[in-house]
């Protein structure tokens, strides 16, 4: 394909996605009852920037890459022009399967580490801002200090080890009994995490291409809330919604924050045609009591 019909379709796609309708959004009370079970897509989001579209930027080069479908959880090839674009971009397929796709062999070393016994194994993730310019006052665990930590959250993405208060944070993360057991945990990737709710309940909160100041909501998936945002009435994506209600009945209904004993929690409910369905799944870890 010539480059001139590649940069032609680009702009096709810019105009399309410019004169979306203020309407194409769900809207309160809609029941979603066109959505069925092979549409609701299971999402890992090992990075957060896994998460966002193909971006060829604003250069005209054509150079062969990689990047992570959401929709179809593959990793796909694209054109790339050379210049800007985001970090889901891969010079290799196997770089992009490493990187983002669910079950990829990796290497995992052990390390020995020492936890209270409650203590859920996301508290040993690093601190993630997210993929979104916020300005959000959150605490992390630090696994380096074993205390809990501010940091400033970008508003969406990121991962579990991100609490609003910091009692919250102490309360699951920082342990606080005499009596410890020395555990092997590894060192990445301490847990795995799947999202089986429709996937644009994952993608953050994209204000759009237009001028305009809308009060909208959106699902935020690190917390499980719906929250407010300002849409500019053109593009964006389909997390946005015109109420709380109707956020909440699409991506929030069933959200579960606490962890049983086992590690794994499990919810189902179904409502007419769509399954929504979450699942933690942690490492099973070897107990060495000293």
């Amino acid at each position: 394909m010539k480059k001139e019909q590649i940069w032609g379709v680009s702009v096709c796609l810019l105009l399309s996605c410019a004169s979306a309708p203020l309407d194409a959004v769900p809207v309160e009370g809609e029941e979603y009852t066109n959505i069925t079970d092979a549409e609701v897509v299971p999402v890992r989001p090992v990075h957060s920037f896994c998460a966002m579209r193909a971006d060829d930027g604003p250069c005209k080069a054509m150079i062969k890459r990689f990047f992570f479908n959401i929709h179809t959880q593959q990793c796909e090839e694209f054109i790339y022009g050379g210049c800007e674009g985001n970090q889901n971009r891969f010079e290799t397929l196997e770089e992009c399967k490493q990187k983002c796709t669910r079950d990829y062999p990796v290497n995992i070393t052990k390390t020995k580490v020492t936890l209270h016994k409650e203590q859920p194994d996301f508290c040993f993730l690093e601190e993630d801002v997210g993929i979104c310019r916020g300005y959000i006052t959150r605490y992390f665990y630090n696994k380096q200090s074993k205390q809990c930590e501010r940091f400033i959250y970008g508003g969406c993405l990121g991962n579990l080890n991100n609490f609003e208060s910091l009692e919250e944070c102490k309360n699951t993360c920082e342990d606080t009994l005499n009596d410890r057991i020395q555990v092997d945990a590894p060192s990445k990737k301490p847990s795995s995490f799947e999202f089986n709710r429709p996937y644009w309940c994952l993608t953050p909160a994209d204000r759009g291409l237009c001028r305009a100041n809308v009060t909208r909501f959106y699902y935020d998936s690190v917390i499980g809330k719906c929250h407010t945002f300002e849409y500019s009435g053109c593009g964006g994506n389909e997390n946005n919604f015109t109420s709380r209600k109707a956020c909440f009945r699409a991506c929030e209904r069933g959200y579960i924050r606490r962890i049983s004993k086992e590690g794994l929690i499990k919810t189902k409910r179904k409502r007419k045609k769509q399954l929504v369905k979450i699942e933690y799944k942690f490492v099973t870890l070897q107990h060495h009591f000293y």
